[in-house]
């Protein structure tokens, strides 16, 4: 079997690969968001957000800036390699969904988003926080697509919306390892 290439439309990554990932291992986007690298267009991210919408993206930076910070601050500790490993992964998701807010509205990335946050302190409540962050984003992501004009910027935030729901998923499946 050859290696082949997939891009994501989402977040722009190209994945080597003999076939295409399931989800896209750099921002978590579902299959079907996957195209042939020549059919990916380089000028994707380059739109003209309203106001309103230029604010929904300000709000989409802080909320994975944030997340990732609080996930970085979880893989801090050394009790529990399974979930250390799991949320580590999941704070270069959250990097990934940021970088990718930020090519939309224009704007560099925050300088302090790979530096670990504070976290609740324990396992168990780090996981529960993480519950309602992902599940407060998956709803916000929701309802900014909802109300985007721009059809780029609703095609991101409905699959990073989705992508969020996977989260809470995780969350759920994490508290097994606790």
């Amino acid at each position: 079997m050859q290696l082949r290439m997939f891009r994501c439309r989402i977040c722009g990554e190209t994945y080597l690969g003999h076939k295409e990932p399931g989800d896209c291992p750099f921002c978590g986007a579902h299959i079907e968001f996957f195209v042939a690298p020549q059919a990916y267009d380089a000028g994707i991210n380059k739109i003209e957000p309203t106001e309103a919408e230029r604010a929904d993206l300000e709000s989409s930076i802080e909320i994975e800036r944030a997340n990732t910070r609080f996930y970085l601050g979880m893989t801090e500790r050394n009790d529990n390699d399974t979930l250390r490993s799991a949320y580590k992964r999941l704070a270069k998701v959250e990097a990934e969904h940021c970088s990718v807010f930020c090519k939309l509205a224009g704007v560099a990335k925050p300088t302090d988003l790979m530096t670990p946050g504070e976290t609740t302190g324990t396992w168990l409540s780090d996981i529960a926080e993480s519950l309602t962050r992902e599940t407060r984003a998956t709803a916000l992501y929701a309802g900014f697509a909802a109300r985007a004009t721009n059809p780029r910027l609703r095609e991101v935030w409905e699959a990073i919306a989705a992508v969020e729901a996977d989260h809470v998923t995780l969350d759920e499946y994490a508290l097994k390892y606790v």
